[in-house]
């Protein structure tokens, strides 16, 4: 029997009050009885404790979804995984480099996340698989989002603002993985502005800081919950790469 790839989340304690396991199956998984995959996720589950579980696998594994919904697991969003390249990310640059005018960006500096943070939990997230969840709520799911983005800044990861006008109207945040591989972590736009139909503006800024850079490739993932951002990262030149299903369940 092999053994899946299982976390003990205890990040999401902090973050979500509960303790939490976040299981990943893979190729080498598929071949899994569905003995050994249920029985592995609940002795996991049982030796850390956890009330909340959350399962991702890939679409490419029926099989292993339809255990999960026999076994009372929600599938609460798929993840779409993109990546734009460089050679895309120019094409796409220059033909609505005329359509946003005024779009810049500048980096947020440690006096400046405080900010970012009091942004995000005003509630920026609403289309989470935490915010639609009726254990947990916007309010958590944007707490969770700020404090994902404060410890992955003290872990070296890239933050900036997008402005307009050099106005700041929303942020994204990525790392450098080496390589020319850019992963794009999370972004949004700010709560005053999200009426405003700022969507394009601020993606549009990301792309010109990838192009600023020497990044050859920038991976993201995007939520089926959220298909507008989904649109225009494909209309900015993105691709789809993977999708992947994630269930959760919670235990009393």
């Amino acid at each position: 029997m092999g053994f899946m790839k299982c976390v003990n989340a205890t990040w999401e304690e902090r973050n979500l009050g509960v303790k939490t396991i976040e299981v990943s199956l893979e190729k080498k998984d598929a071949s899994l009885s569905d003995e050994d995959i249920c029985g592995q996720i609940e002795d996991f589950r049982n030796n850390c404790q956890a009330k909340y579980v959350v399962v991702k696998t890939d679409t490419k594994y029926p099989r292993i979804s339809q255990l999960l919904q026999k076994n009372k697991y929600l599938l609460i969003e798929s993840q779409i995984g993109l990546k734009l390249t460089r050679e895309d990310a120019k094409e796409k640059y220059e033909l609505y480099k005329d359509v946003f005018p005024g779009i810049s960006y500048s980096r947020v500096d440690n006096s400046q996340l405080e900010y970012v943070m009091s942004e995000i939990n005003k509630g920026i997230f609403t289309t989470d698989r935490i915010a639609l969840d009726p254990f947990f709520g916007v309010n958590t799911a944007n707490k969770r989002y700020a404090l994902w983005v404060q410890d992955e800044v003290r872990r070296g990861a890239d933050i900036f603002f997008s402005c307009y006008n050099n106005y700041p109207i929303g942020f994204f945040l990525g790392k450098d993985l080496g390589n020319g591989n850019i992963k794009g972590l999370l972004g949004g736009i700010f709560v005053g502005e999200n009426t405003r139909n700022y969507g394009g503006l601020y993606l549009f800024s990301s792309i010109k800081c990838f192009l600023d850079g020497t990044g050859k490739v920038d991976r993201t993932m995007v939520s089926s919950n959220n298909v507008p951002i989904l649109q225009l990262h494909l209309m900015f030149g993105r691709k789809v790469t993977n999708i992947s299903n994630v269930f959760i369940r919670h235990f009393e």
